[in-house]
């Protein structure tokens, strides 16, 4: 390792290790925090990060990790919680998140590839907002859940569609690519089938993967090495390699039902390095002369009121579940903050060449507005004292491998 890289690498870790502290004193997510501060140490301000092979090495399995873990988020107990009905409205406002995207994208002459940009959901800032303020067990917390989950996943494979048309554009080659992209698919479809079996049939050899005390961490073992199985399978299939992280995650909280454990020790080994790699390297790719250019701040305005104004119509079917005006308004504008989804469109939009440096940074910016503004003003709208769900079905204890009971 060269100097320059550990002076680097130095500078990086007192980074991810001072920043949420000061992050939680000022109110704002880590991974804003994390953005500022690669953007204030990076070679466009005060130069104390250089960029190198090992760095961008880092920051790129940081970023694969927090793919993975965007995935584990998905939760599939909720959205069987909902039934049928609850179901297909939560799809219905998913789906018109990324029409109304693209309607607006279209009046206001924006690249078409910002439709993901105005339509995405992610779960990270949504899942700290509804547990500080007590709200998962609610029905306005379990709705938000399940929309964040479907939005998500929505959003994952538009990104993934995206830069497939717009590395091959429509042709025979999109045709293998998407045949290719379905392989992906079907391939984990069918070890999600082959783990469900085995967890039925034999669930006492799978619980030392939820297992506190196990000394070889073979839970996060093996959610690591399904997470870079897939990403290689996704690479070698051609297609975007966030995809194969995100579905590795998914496949694992579908599995392990029971998964909270696994969850807290997967998120330590990301949240607690690798992820906060990859938001300072996205701050040091930051250009702060960007803000000078003509046209950012009012760009950055523009993104804002459409990307809002996307989310809080999409948000509208949901009165159709009883939901007050105040309760529908709050769910709009939490779901306007896709914090880490925002920052990984920017950084593909930047690397597929589709967007300038004015835009990309617009995002940004954008990412770190709606993570500061949104949570507080869904907080004023909705409150912290919702009642818990009266008819959300009791389950009995299962073991943590989601299999039949060990006798």
């Amino acid at each position: 390792m060269h100097g320059n890289e550990a002076t680097s690498l130095l500078v990086m870790a007192l980074g991810a290790f001072v920043i949420p502290i000061i992050a939680s004193r000022v109110h704002i997510p880590s991974a804003v925090g994390e953005i500022l501060f690669g953007i204030a140490v990076g070679p466009h301000a005060l130069g104390l990060i250089h960029p190198s092979q090992f760095l961008s090495t880092l920051a790129e399995f940081g970023f694969a990790l927090l793919m993975f873990i965007v995935g584990f988020e998905l939760d599939f107990p909720s959205i069987r919680r909902h039934g049928i009905r609850g179901l297909g409205i939560a799809m219905a406002s998913a789906l018109s998140l990324f029409a109304l995207a693209l309607g607006a994208t279209l009046l206001l002459d924006l690249h078409a590839y910002l439709t993901l940009a105005l339509g995405a959901v992610s779960l990270g800032i949504v899942m700290a907002t509804l547990k500080e303020a007590r709200l998962t067990a609610t029905p306005t917390g379990q709705i938000i859940m399940l929309l964040g989950s479907i939005g998500e996943f929505l959003t994952i494979l538009g990104l993934t569609i995206a830069g497939l048309y717009y590395q091959v554009g429509v042709s025979v080659e999109m045709a293998y690519a998407i045949a290719r992209l379905v392989a992906v698919f079907t391939a984990a479809a069918i070890l999600l089938l082959v783990l469900r079996s085995l967890i039925w049939w034999w669930p006492e050899r799978f619980l030392r993967l939820t297992d506190s005390g196990d000394p070889t961490e073979l839970g996060v073992r093996g959610g690591l090495a399904t997470m870079l199985v897939f990403v290689a399978l996704a690479s070698i299939m051609g297609v975007e390699s966030i995809l194969g992280a995100f579905l590795a995650g998914a496949l694992f909280a579908f599995v392990f039902r029971e998964k909270a454990l696994l969850t807290a020790k997967l998120s330590s080994v990301g949240f607690g390095f690798f992820v906060p790699i990859f938001f300072i390297t996205v701050g040091t790719r930051f250009d702060l002369l960007s803000l000078t250019h003509i046209g950012v701040l009012p760009l950055l305005g523009l993104l804002f009121v459409a990307s809002v104004g996307v989310k809080l119509l999409a948000a509208l079917p949901l009165r159709l579940l009883g939901f007050a005006w105040r309760e529908t308004v709050g769910i709009g504008l939490i779901l306007a903050t896709p914090l880490t989804l925002l920052v990984v469109i920017s950084h593909l939009g930047t690397d597929l060449g589709l967007l300038d440096q004015r835009t990309a940074g617009a995002l940004v910016l954008l990412a770190i507005l709606t993570s500061v503004a949104l949570p507080t003003l869904f907080r004023v709208a909705v409150g912290s004292s919702s009642p818990p769900l009266s008819n959300a079905p009791s389950r009995p204890p299962s073991n943590p491998a989601g299999g039949r009971p060990v006798t």
